[in-house]
């Protein structure tokens, strides 16, 4: 197994809300344990960041039909949290659909690295987590849905998600410690 850690759309947007706010903390922590703990092993990490062009070139159907301009590249909305720890050796990927694959290099820069594992978070699971865990199952990357770093404001949508991603497709969700216990063994396996 080789893993990389996905963490996706920790941006003041997708936080605007009082209910959401409440889960910030803990999707923050979440993930920074999971980035320090990748550094530690040299596992890649990746930030994913949803922007979009204010001359809506990049933007999708609901954005247009309603001309809602949201995330727009340089706002304060499309900002990550600076809370979140970011190094220089951290890569960047720019997405503007919920999938992380859709109209991004992503695939290709996994597959150039040797990466069969993703390991996600961030939000929503209901949404852009839980559609790029599906997309890479799709393209036969394993995944492990970070339960610890990710979060949803919709549960009843969340559930059916992890049903999916658990059930039909046989991958896992896992909390922090299973997860670094898991990437332990491997890289002790690795040593054997």
């Amino acid at each position: 197994m080789k893993a990389a850690i996905v963490i996706i759309d920790i941006q003041r947007y997708f936080f605007r809300t009082e209910e959401r706010r409440l889960a910030l903390e803990k999707v923050i922590n979440g993930s920074n344990e999971l980035i320090s703990y990748a550094d530690e092993m040299g596992i890649p990490v990746y930030h994913v960041v949803t922007e979009h062009k204010a001359d809506k070139s990049t933007w999708n159907l609901v954005m247009q039909k309603h001309n809602f301009a949201a995330l727009i590249e340089g706002s304060t909305e499309a900002e990550m949290f600076p809370q979140v720890i970011v190094k220089k050796h951290h890569r960047k990927i720019m997405k503007t659909r919920q999938s992380t694959f859709i109209r991004t290099d992503f695939e290709e820069r996994l597959k150039s690295e040797g990466i069969d594992t993703l390991i996600i978070g961030g939000v929503f699971t209901h949404g852009c987590v839980g559609r790029t865990a599906v997309d890479a199952y799709e393209r036969d990357f394993n995944v492990i849905v970070a339960k610890d770093a990710s979060f949803s404001n919709l549960k009843d949508q969340e559930k059916v998600m992890f049903d999916v991603i658990t059930i039909e497709q046989e991958q896992l969700a896992l909390d922090n410690k299973e997860i670094k216990d898991l990437l332990f063994n491997t890289q002790e396996a690795k040593k054997l």
